[in-house]
């Protein structure tokens, strides 16, 4: 049997044969008809607090209206016939002195399949067990008994809400940081719109599930089948619904943020870009696959309709004729040198020949594994640089930028300054978006305003995936405004580590180190990031670099420290480094699981106290689930420090 999962199909292990939800029925292929007093059994037994039923209750429960004799020879007549239909020797249900217990057939039943997700934490398995509800229980089953029906009423509620409890958990934990698959989101919207198509609850659910994991179409095109069910009975939605469909496209159009970009004219003429031979700075050689990774740089860019590239061919043939005629037969409006360094170090220059001004460098260190992402990011950085090149030369002339805008900018940053407080991130944003609303072509102010709300989304437990989706947007704007910008690239970055955009992430950050490579701030970040990759001693080496840099450094740098010592298993560095910070509240989930890690039982419960106060409800594994670690293991550990601690 196999499970849909929008475009892909997950074979189970072993395939359902007992349908308790819907008709009742067996699949299991036998011949003789499956009783359905004996599927009875099975959902009571499986149902039953312990797993067990005396004789004479299972007895009362199917035969209630027999005398007590008859009922039970009626009970041994029907576990003879069950015997019968035992599926490679294991019996669906077991006979002992005692009473009657499931047998281990009843695991491939869909009951079975539901109830024991409820106690799973992995997506995949509570996924299959939503889906494995296929109608009410014992559908059409009717003993026409009060015993029986109060029974099948009762329990036939109790699933209804711990289907829809499980749904609620699940969409929650799939949406969490903001990046859900919608294809899941779907598959379960499907299977549960077409359980109960009239319960508007479960369309509001989905409305939010889908907005959460940042695709409004899909929550508005849940909201448009809600309104086309309701108008065939002839009524609206209810108001809840219209009220929070604003509220999810009032949030869309807060997070639609990017400026729009100028295009340049049709008519105008294509600039001409040619890439120069690399060179070594001492004039000596350099490995060969140098020059052939400069070559496919500019091969790359013969893609973009906005300027031309020369044939490497030619322009390399160039090489040392700079100021004569075969330089000149090639008309460059720019050129591109490569400069090689030790420890293969290139840097890059994009001059403009009309001026001889460099209007774009960029610095970037090889290594092997590195070289396929130095080349991603190199062809899009020149080509962007080249696009606002032309666009400040063809279309406009360069703007300077608001002097109040300037001022609410520096006044945002004062209060950010590397702090971990809510009201202070709050109000530096204040001041971004003032800077924003002057001048919105501020790509700092941007790229500050995705930094602030990536913060509040932590310091908030890593609940609201609404705050992400702001934050994606706002450094998306930055870089759309100015790509040269590393802050921009930063905090993509940085968002997309949260989001479980692992790849992602690590483009960002080394894009926007190659832009700035001696930012602390941006130092820091790549550092905390590197040991959420599992790349822990180079994390801990840059977090040195942005200490010896900014050795006076704010609460944010002592927390990242601590952070990446305990992944390095040094809990004392990393209680050490706590006692750093003005406030350790944002560091709490560092303290709480170093002391419990390291055997100081007395004091990781003492923090978790703090750390439940601020974040009532939140159990051990969603604590640990905040961390964006890309081996499950690290989340692992937190979690067991976490249980250790005393947090359930």
């Amino acid at each position: 049997m196999a499970t849909q999962r929008g475009d892909d199909v997950v074979e189970d292990a072993e395939p359902l044969v007992i349908r308790l939800f819907g008709m009742p029925r067996c699949e299991a292929g036998h011949r003789t008809f499956f009783p359905v007093k004996g599927l009875v059994l099975i959902a009571a037994l499986l149902l039953s607090p312990s797993r067990f039923l005396t004789r004479q209750a299972a007895a009362f429960l199917l035969w209630e209206d027999a005398e007590e004799k008859r009922a039970a020879a009626n009970l041994r007549q029907l576990l003879l016939r069950l015997q019968q239909h035992a599926i490679d020797g294991e019996p669906f249900v077991v006979s002992t002195m005692a009473g009657l217990t499931v047998g281990p057939a009843t695991r491939r039943s869909d009951l079975e399949a539901f109830l024991s997700s409820l106690k799973d934490e992995d997506i995949d398995s509570r996924l299959k067990g939503l889906l494995a509800v296929t109608g009410e229980l014992l559908q059409a089953v009717e003993a026409g008994t009060e015993q029986f029906d109060f029974w099948l009423l009762s329990q036939r509620n109790r699933l209804n809400d711990q289907f829809h409890g499980a749904m609620n958990r699940l969409l929650d934990d799939v949406t969490r940081f903001g990046a859900g698959k919608s294809a899941d989101i779907a598959t379960i919207a499907n299977h549960a719109l077409q359980l109960e198509p009239d319960r508007e609850e479960t369309y509001r659910l989905f409305m939010n599930a889908f907005a959460r994991a940042g695709d409004p179409a899909a929550s508005d095109r849940i909201f448009a089948r809600l309104a086309q069910h309701t108008q065939l009975d002839g009524r609206s939605p209810e108001a809840e619904t219209l009220a929070l469909h604003r509220r999810l496209k009032g949030r869309v159009e807060a997070i639609a943020v990017s400026p729009s970009a100028s295009s340049a004219g049709a008519t105008c003429r294509r600039p001409r870009v040619a890439f120069l031979r690399p060179t070594r700075i001492d004039g000596s050689s350099f490995p060969s696959f140098v020059q052939a990774f400069v070559e496919d740089i500019a091969n790359s860019l013969v893609r973009y309709r906005t300027f031309a590239v020369i044939s490497p061919y030619s322009s390399f043939a160039t090489a040392g004729d700079m100021s004569g005629g075969l330089y000149r037969t090639l008309r460059a409006d720019y050129c591109v040198k490569a400069t090689v360094f030790d420890n293969m170090r290139l840097s890059f220059a994009m001059i403009e020949e009309a001026t001889g001004e460099i209007v774009w460098s960029l610095e970037v260190v090889l290594a092997e594994r590195q070289l396929h992402s130095a080349f991603r990011m190199l062809s899009k950085q020149i080509a962007a640089a080249l696009a606002e090149q032309i666009e400040r030369l063809q279309l406009a002339p360069a703007r300077q930028h608001d002097g109040g805008a300037y001022h609410h900018l520096l006044s945002g940053q004062q209060l950010l300054r590397g702090k971990c407080d809510l009201p202070l991130l709050r109000r530096a944003r204040s001041e971004f978006r003032k800077a924003i609303e002057i001048d919105p072509q501020m790509s700092v102010a941007r790229a500050r305003t995705a930094q602030s709300l990536q913060l509040e989304w932590l310091m908030l437990g890593g609940d609201d995936p609404h705050l992400l989706h702001r934050a994606k947007a706002e450094a998306e704007a930055a870089i759309e405004i100015d790509p040269a910008l590393g802050i921009g690239h930063w905090m993509r970055a940085v968002v997309a580590l949260y989001q479980r955009d692992f790849e992602t992430s690590a483009q960002g950050f080394f894009e926007a180190e190659a832009l700035a490579p001696n930012s602390a701030d941006l130092l820091i970040q790549h550092a905390d990031a590197l040991a959420h990759f599992g790349e822990k001693d180079l994390a801990w080496q840059r977090f040195q670099q942005a200490i010896d840099l900014n050795p006076l450094a704010p609460d944010i740098y002592w927390w990242a420290g601590a952070s990446i010592a305990l992944k390095r298993d040094d809990y004392r560095t990393a209680v050490d480094l706590c006692t750093k910070m003005e406030n350790d509240e944002p560091a709490l989930r560092v303290l709480t699981a170093s002391h419990a890690l390291n055997g100081n039982l007395e004091a990781a419960r003492g923090y978790a106290r703090r750390l439940q106060e601020i974040y009532p409800g939140l159990s051990a594994r969603e604590i640990s689930g905040v961390s964006p670690d890309k081996d499950p293991a690290a989340n692992e550990k937190l979690y067991t420090a976490f249980r250790l601690a005393g947090i359930k």
